[in-house]
């Protein structure tokens, strides 16, 4: 662009000033000298000197065609023309909108990598601050996982929290909300969450257990996950976690792929346990303590994967870790427990061969071993063979049937007895004497007697009508059996000849009282109302024992009743017997699952921890202290459902519960 508007401010002659006008609005003076600018005379400069002699016209003139620069300007060109990155833009903005709230707003997708604010259009703008006051009051609406990670940013450049630890519960919480909706979070909030504790100074446990270790997760918090399982008590390793601690690959051998799969995966880990608990008891070094190999240094990215502003933390820092399950003794170590418990389960399951390689165990751990699978395979055998016997089931509505059958019968025959026994007694003068037992006042009402009743043949009649009634006597029938197996016909015999033993003692004892002309008094019925009359007898509740033994009946006693309040072991030979008195059912369970030789354990432990005692009832029952105390515990934890035994002593808690333990 050019402009050749003549220069009005030059008063110079012969010379064109020309201003250019370039496309980015820079301007630039041409000047265009006619040629004979020599011989024209310039008009003079004041002098700012005084007393200085003049100056020749074409010097002066020549002076004067010279520009000098311009003064430079007051700016700070470390401020005002430094590179400000994407992720300082971030910060600065997220500073400024640290507690901008937008109204309630409809949601908006929104997909990004690596999102920030300048990617979203005006809609998502006021969606995102919606719901990120929500988020912030408890809340979690359903979004979009580019906003949850803006979310993330802040938290990790410090915006919209004052303390580490409530940023930190910040980014947890909004992690745990939506973690099931996008698995993808598991891979960064891990790794930022650890970063977030290294810088701000925090020791957060880790709450986030692993059955497998990803690939993904970084070698610094892989070596913390194992250093954490292997510092629990019990240690906590999986099958998934024990294959990445093995020098060889287990699930390629013979016995795994054939039949002792399950075995392996059920039993290797708890071997794995058992020898920990038992070189801590024994020898007081546990495996990060018997294998500790040395820290080293490494140096780890912060925030990796996240739009960081790395001016705030710093780029690296380094971090000191002890590698453990890169320690060749102790992956050796491992190695040889899972070969050696491999090798007894094929000789507890018959299977053929062995495998090498278990020469690490010390002999005492591999007779430690070596009794536990024999007991856990045995227990397991013995478990499947009482599965395999048939449950036997009651079939209700047969029971229900036969019972409805055996009183229509019952009717039956007591309706017939009483049509005979009203002729008879119709037929015949009326006694004085008062009536036997077992019939009430108003049957002898309804039957027309008088006061005065005395007749033999009517006493007759009543003690056969005494002996004909339905007696009292009570045993346990097979309404399941066949009424015409041999089993059932054994049945009927027993209690015809209970009928008739009952019959006699009535009879005599009826027979007695007549002769002896004694009046007995009607006994008392369960009901208030009167009994009916002998054509319409029916069935009444049976009486107490004290009016059974009144009227001369015979009482029969349950053999079976037992005070389920105490527990009485009995023991085998050269074993002590023991009582146990205990109120609630989970502990009645727990004293009828604890042989003779856990309640002289329990028994020794009352008065505190007794390790000699303990060593001596492990020799007894040829086995060891741990074994034992073990045994408890998990018998426990299946009834009262905690640790009865804890260390060598019993828990404070239930010290209570064996006052009531002794030997019989």
């Amino acid at each position: 662009m050019k402009n050749d508007k003549p220069n009005n401010d030059n008063h110079i002659e012969h010379i064109r000033h020309t201003t250019l006008v370039n496309d980015q609005g820079i301007r630039f003076a041409e000047f265009e000298l006619a040629g004979d600018e020599q011989d024209v005379s310039l008009p003079d400069k004041p002098s700012d000197h005084q007393g200085q002699e003049p100056v020749d016209s074409a010097a002066r003139a020549k002076e004067s065609l010279i520009v000098k620069p311009q003064e430079p300007l007051d700016m700070n060109w470390g401020e005002d023309f430094r590179y400000v990155t994407k992720e300082q833009q971030f910060v600065q903005k997220a500073r400024e909108l640290a507690w901008h709230v937008e109204g309630e707003a409809p949601f908006v997708a929104f997909k990004s990598y690596w999102p920030t604010y300048d990617q979203m259009a005006s809609d998502q703008f006021k969606w995102y601050f919606y719901w990120r006051e929500e988020v912030r009051s408890g809340r979690y609406p359903d979004t979009d996982l580019s906003y949850l990670f803006v979310y993330f940013y802040e938290l990790i450049h410090g915006v919209g929290w004052s303390d580490p630890l409530q940023g930190y519960a910040l980014m947890e919480q909004a992690w745990m909300a939506y973690r099931k909706r996008y698995a993808k979070l598991d891979t960064y909030l891990r790794e930022w969450l650890y970063d977030f504790m290294i810088v701000h100074g925090l020791d957060m446990p880790i709450r986030e257990t692993y059955q497998r270790l990803p690939r993904v997760l970084s070698a610094e918090l892989k070596e913390k996950e194992w250093k954490r399982r292997f510092s629990l008590q019990p240690v906590e390793l999986s099958w998934e976690l024990l294959l990445d601690l093995l020098d060889y690959d287990v699930e390629k051998s013979r016995f795994y792929q054939e039949s002792g799969r399950k075995d392996l995966e059920q039993y290797a880990p708890k071997v794995i346990a058992l020898v920990d608990s038992y070189l801590a008891k024994m020898k007081g070094q546990r495996f990060i303590d018997r294998f500790q190999p040395r820290p080293r240094q490494v140096k780890r990215h912060l925030f990796r994967s996240a739009v960081y502003d790395h001016g705030l933390y710093g780029r690296n820092v380094v971090l000191t870790v002890v590698s453990l399950s890169e320690y060749a003794p102790l992956r050796s170590y491992i190695t040889g427990l899972v070969r050696l418990t491999e090798n007894k389960l094929r000789e507890l399951r018959g299977f053929k061969g062995r495998l090498r390689g278990q020469d690490a165990v010390e002999p005492e751990v591999e007779e430690i071993v070596t009794r536990y699978l024999k007991k856990e395979v045995q227990e397991q055998l013995e478990a499947q063979r009482k599965q395999a016997i048939p449950e036997v089931q009651i079939d209700t509505g047969k029971l229900h049937r036969l019972q409805r059958e055996s009183d229509q019968v019952r009717d039956m025959l007591l309706t017939e007895e009483a049509g005979q026994q009203a002729e008879v007694i119709n037929s015949q003068p009326a006694p004085e004497s008062v009536p036997s037992v077992g019939v009430s006042s108003a049957y002898f009402k309804d039957a027309g007697t008088s006061t005065n009743m005395a007749s033999p043949s009517k006493g007759r009649s009543s003690r056969k009508s005494a002996a004909k009634k339905p007696e009292v006597f009570q045993a346990v029938m097979d309404f399941d059996a066949d009424p015409y197996e041999p089993g059932a016909i054994g049945v009927r015999d027993q209690l015809d000849e209970a009928n008739v033993i009952v019959h006699s003692v009535n009879t005599e004892e009826t027979e007695t009282e007549a002769n002896n002309g004694r009046s007995m008094e009607p006994s008392e019925s369960t009901d208030d109302s009167p009994m009916p009359s002998m054509g319409s007898l029916e069935l009444k509740p049976l009486p107490s024992s004290e009016h059974l033994s009144e009227a001369g009946g015979i009482h029969v006693m349950d053999p079976h009743v037992v005070d389920k309040e105490t527990i009485s072991v009995m023991p085998t030979v050269g074993e002590r017997s023991w009582q146990w008195e205990v109120e609630d059912e989970e502990w009645e369970e727990l004293a009828e699952r604890l042989n003779p030789i856990h309640l002289e354990v329990l028994h020794a432990l009352k008065a505190g921890p007794n390790r000699p005692r303990l060593q001596q009832i492990a020799e007894k029952a040829g086995s060891m202290p741990a074994l034992l105390l073990d045994e408890i515990n998990e018998a426990a934890m299946d009834t009262i459902g905690d640790l009865l035994i804890d260390g060598e002593a019993i828990a404070d808690d239930y010290i209570d519960m064996l006052e009531t333990l002794k030997s019989v």
